[in-house]
């Protein structure tokens, strides 16, 4: 089995098959999205039909949303799915960061003040800045310096409060999450069930993966994952490779040898993200002829499931400049293969190509 080409292959990659921004996300279950350009082309990546203006629409549109429910990072998840993937994953979390709260400060008296100014301030869909935000909160005496502000949000994230709204040219801007999607309602699923649907989703999509794949990617404690994992019983197949179990769904398909494919992976990718081991698609850092300390935060050039090099885009006023850097030199297949890649994201962007390699 080719570990990294059955993952690409099950992540929608090298099978895209989606034609909507919410159908991608409902299957995937959640995708990173702390950098919001990145997590555009990886809905786009996976469902060629859609253009960037499309997955636009799907935020202002209330399908997609963009918040805090895996492991306290940004992820965008399906409006369907945000409220139980709160309810199961924000508690854990919370625990998680309780000594780090602890240490800035935000207790439960803080913390409270801080809802209830949210509350007031996002009320009646009034989409506020981070910055306008913040100038709130010190007028009523809480400090926002550092990372206090961004803890502030993501805990009122973690708790249903907030998430983000619409952008304000370039500005982010947040608001009340029951507002936001008032067709959503918060109904509270049994845990035993949410935990077999995200490790559903999880493996259906990401395996082969291994237990601390799963728990790194969740944001669960290790007794959960496990029952997660118990749960799904023979609908999951193990195997074991260097010492360690990997995960799989029985209903798999399995890619066993190399198929020619190139991928330009957006930057935070769940190829890369979705596990804490990346062995089996890339090399560590010694190995690589590239070496900056953010390869595995960047965008990808991926050949034949492997990380093979990185990328990165600039915009000239109807030209996207993509710059491409590959590991090694590309041969003459591979050259074409990338020009045609690189058209398909100029074509997402609605942009003339310029390549640089």
């Amino acid at each position: 089995m080719n570990i990294s080409l059955t993952r690409l292959k099950h992540l929608h990659v090298s099978s895209s098959q989606y034609s909507s921004a919410e159908k991608v996300l409902e299957a995937l279950g959640a995708i990173q999205g702390q950098d919001y350009a990145a997590s555009k082309w990886a809905i786009g990546l996976r469902a060629p039909s859609l253009k960037e203006e499309d997955i636009e629409s799907a935020f202002l549109d209330k399908k997609i949303i963009r918040s805090w429910p895996l492991r306290g990072t940004l992820h965008v998840v399906s409006a369907k799915d945000i409220y139980w993937l709160l309810d199961l994953l924000g508690p854990p979390t919370i625990s998680k960061y309780s000594a780090h709260y602890k240490k800035i400060e935000l207790d439960t008296k803080v913390l409270k003040k801080c809802y209830s100014i949210l509350s007031k301030n996002l009320s009646n869909q009034n989409f506020l800045t981070r910055k306008e935000i913040s100038s709130i909160l010190e007028k009523s005496g809480i400090t926002t310096n550092t990372t206090r502000l961004s803890h502030i949000l993501q805990r009122a994230g973690l708790e249903g409060l907030v998430c983000f709204g619409p952008r304000r040219d370039k500005d982010f801007t947040y608001t009340l999450i029951e507002e936001w999607i008032p067709k959503i309602k918060r109904v509270k699923k049994q845990k035993e069930e949410s935990l077999y649907d995200i490790t559903k989703k999880y493996f259906d999509t990401r395996a082969p993966a291994t237990l601390a794949d799963f728990v790194w990617w969740s944001g669960l404690n290790l007794k959960d994952a496990k029952t997660g994992i118990e749960s799904l019983g023979s609908k999951l197949i193990s195997f074991q490779k260097d010492d360690q179990t990997y995960y799989a769904s029985k209903k798999m398909d399995i890619v066993e040898n190399n198929s020619d494919t190139l991928f330009l992976l957006p930057a935070f990718d769940e190829f890369l993200l979705a596990y804490t081991d990346r062995r089996d698609c890339m090399d560590p850092p010694p190995k690589r002829l590239l070496t900056p300390a953010d390869d595995l935060f960047r965008p990808t050039l991926v050949i034949n499931g492997w990380v093979s090099g990185i990328w990165q885009r600039e915009f000239k006023k109807e030209d996207v400049i993509l710059k491409v850097n590959p590991y090694k030199p590309l041969n003459t297949n591979f050259k074409k293969k990338l020009k045609k890649a690189a058209e398909e994201y100029a074509s997402f962007l609605g942009k003339n190509l310029i390549l640089e390699v």
